[in-house]
């Protein structure tokens, strides 16, 4: 019989997933939308995990800045929120809502070469719109935002090479 590990309450880029963490011997199982799938994950390095689910496999990098996840997987970037769902539950009783992360600083998600800018400082922008472009292991890498903002500065220029979670630029 499945025993229930966890439950939790995952937003990424504004979705929010409620996911429940069950164990059944040996095996985990992840819970979401009503499906259950069978979850296996093998840390490669600091950031790097390999993630199994079901029979699908991905290798996917992520760090923590301020307690949101940058997670890199399959060529997009994207940020997400883990929190507890009681946690979760006992902020919206509170009225107060998920919020963006704290720090609008965008981060490299992979060390890389700054190709170009997609947008200059003062540009409004919505979730989603590409901010800068990174090449990372000959392929293009569109860095977008992960909520709305405006431009304040960038950290970096065109050709710049830049390492794993260096500044590059902030959103206000």
């Amino acid at each position: 019989m499945a025993e229930l590990v966890d439950r939790f309450l995952t937003t990424v880029e504004g979705q929010e997933f409620d996911l429940l963490l069950y164990k059944e011997g040996p095996k985990y199982y992840i819970e979401y939308n009503g499906d259950r799938h069978e979850v296996t994950v093998d840390r490669i390095d600091d950031t790097k995990y390999l993630f199994r689910i079901d029979a699908d496999s991905s290798e996917v990098d992520i760090s923590r800045h301020n307690g949101v996840y940058d997670i890199f997987l399959e060529g997009q970037g994207m940020h997400a929120k883990v929190e507890s769902y009681s946690l979760a539950e006992l902020r919206k009783r509170a009225g107060s809502a998920l919020e963006g992360p704290a720090d609008k600083t965008i981060r490299a998600p992979m060390p890389g070469l700054v190709l170009k800018a997609a947008v200059a400082p003062g540009t409004e922008v919505k979730k989603g719109d590409t901010l800068i472009i990174i090449e990372a292991m000959k392929m293009e890498n569109m860095i977008k935002a992960p909520f709305d903002g405006k431009v304040k500065e960038f950290f970096v220029r065109s050709g710049q090479a830049v390492d794993k979670n260096d500044k590059l630029l902030e959103l206000v």
